[in-house]
């Protein structure tokens, strides 16, 4: 459990050890990752005070966290802090996904409008879990180490986890319902195909 340190606590690493020069450094790296990472969550407003938060944790436990893990171990704090939001947010999107997907199409947008839509209509069929291990690797650009620190798995779970995800949305966009535009199938092809590279890293 990720907890911030009270007012009357030492919060400070020794000044003299150079950590003040190695947390902003460190923090200049990873924040704009952070705050992406909890506005595809969280409402954008709330990214921030999050992403505040995530790193204020950070600073607590600074010191006691190898450099090498920092990243995994920040995602999976800003994980923990937006679980509690977790269901509204899911509704929220769920509602928009309707909105999009009841909007009339033009026939004068890009050619890859219908298989935007597709993607969608698919994505929203997935479940939480499957959303999640498939984001964190598609859209966090994470390896499958780092996914796996996240979600607090070893590799091997997580690689099978992401295996099926991908084999579920897969299954989604071949559905009759699910009509792809020409050539979407190696778009399709190419994205799972770098899903499955990065989950090997």
């Amino acid at each position: 459990m990720y907890r911030r340190a009270s007012k009357d606590e030492n919060m400070r690493p020794d000044p003299g050890s150079g950590s003040d020069a190695a947390f902003s450094e460190m923090f200049r790296a990873t924040y704009p990752a952070v705050l992406a990472f909890l506005a595809r969550r969280v409402d954008p407003h709330d990214a921030e005070d999050l992403a505040a938060e995530v790193f204020a944790i950070a600073w607590d436990g600074w010191g006691r966290i190898p450099l090498d893990e920092m990243r995994p171990w920040l995602f999976g704090v800003a994980r923990t802090l937006t679980a509690s939001s977790r269901r509204s947010r899911d509704r929220h999107r769920r509602l928009e996904l309707r909105v999009e997907n009841d909007r009339p199409v033009e026939r004068d947008e890009t050619s890859l409008t219908d298989t935007t839509l597709d993607l969608r209509r698919a994505w929203a069929r997935l479940s939480a879990t499957d959303q999640e291990v498939l984001s964190l690797v598609a859209w966090d650009g994470m390896t499958g180490r780092e996914a796996a620190q996240v979600l607090g798995c070893t590799r091997a779970a997580f690689s099978i986890r992401l295996t099926r995800a991908r084999r579920r949305l897969k299954r989604l966009l071949d559905a009759k319902e699910a009509v792809l535009e020409p050539g979407s199938e190696a778009v399709i092809r190419h994205s799972t195909s770098v899903l499955a590279e990065r989950s090997k890293s």
